[in-house]
């Protein structure tokens, strides 16, 4: 007498990928009223006990392969090559969440995975978003500590109730990797008492609008990592802005894909459409 037919690898990593995300997330009346008026909700524990052990797994696994010449706060777009990745970001339970933040019809923009080890570390200055890249249209990100997070190791801080109105007043950075920053006279007087640090458990995330005002700052502490998944969900209607990325792994560089994780392609522009089963086998 013969079982049920084995599952094949892709299925069972879906399934696996499925498992990191809690189904049982609630984003309630209040937390989404939060986010329209402040600008950011946290969002409390998004990975379960084995997709933390699994994304830590794989996230150590790439900073091993990191090309010598990069750094590991730059690992952009990683989704497009990692099918773990892909699959994460794509979970059911946080596409619920973007979409009431932005609509039912949601693209993956990118992913960055801002790795900064003890010691180091870059410090990011006061930004937008939306005019630091130079888009527009509806978008959200989904911001995912893989470590527990403070001030000691590098944690981010926004601005609350900023995200309305006029953009800030922008000045230039002589910086190769951040050329530019929110003007200080644009900022509120007692904006350090005024900004709310995300201060998380390893797998909690927060959601954050693309022009609520954030920084961060260098990781000080003495032998604590602070890495941290930020997924950047746009309506498949917005200006999406073409853009390149090296490969984490060779520092070749690649074009960013605009991937629809879920809803329809409203403006006919040929979206690829994530389909799960299509991923290689390298992850």
């Amino acid at each position: 007498m013969t079982g049920p037919p084995a599952k094949g690898f892709r299925q069972l990593r879906k399934e696996k990928a499925l498992q990191a995300v809690r189904s049982e997330i609630i984003f309630s009346s209040e937390q989404e009223q939060q986010y329209q008026t402040d600008g950011y909700v946290l969002l409390g524990q998004v990975l379960s006990e084995s997709g933390l052990t699994e994304a830590r797994s794989q996230l150590d696994r790439m900073i091993g392969q990191l090309h010598p010449d990069l750094q590991p706060d730059e690992i952009f777009s990683a989704h497009q090559m990692e099918p773990w990745l892909m699959e994460l970001i794509s979970a059911p339970a946080l596409l619920d969440i973007v979409e009431k933040a932005i609509g039912p019809n949601i693209v993956v923009w990118s992913s960055h995975l801002i790795c900064k080890p003890p010691q180091t570390g870059r410090a990011i200055p006061w930004h937008q978003d939306a005019t630091y890249w130079n888009i527009a249209g509806k978008m959200t990100s989904i911001w995912l500590a893989l470590d527990d997070v403070d001030d000691g190791n590098g944690t981010m801080y926004v601005l609350p109730g900023y995200h309305t109105g006029k953009p800030l007043a922008r000045r230039d950075r002589t910086d190769d990797f951040f050329d530019e920053e929110i003007n200080p006279t644009a900022l509120p007087k007692d904006v350090d008492q005024r900004q709310i640090g995300y201060f998380l458990k390893a797998g909690q995330a927060g959601m954050h609008h693309v022009m609520i005002p954030h920084r961060s700052p260098v990781n000080s502490s003495k032998d604590r990592w602070r890495r941290v998944l930020v997924v950047r969900y746009m309506s498949a209607d917005g200006d999406m802005a073409l853009n390149q990325y090296p490969d984490y792994r060779t520092k070749e560089m690649f074009d960013r894909k605009f991937v629809l994780v879920r809803g329809e392609d409203v403006l006919g522009r040929g979206l690829e459409r994530f389909q799960s089963n299509e991923l290689p086998i390298n992850g």
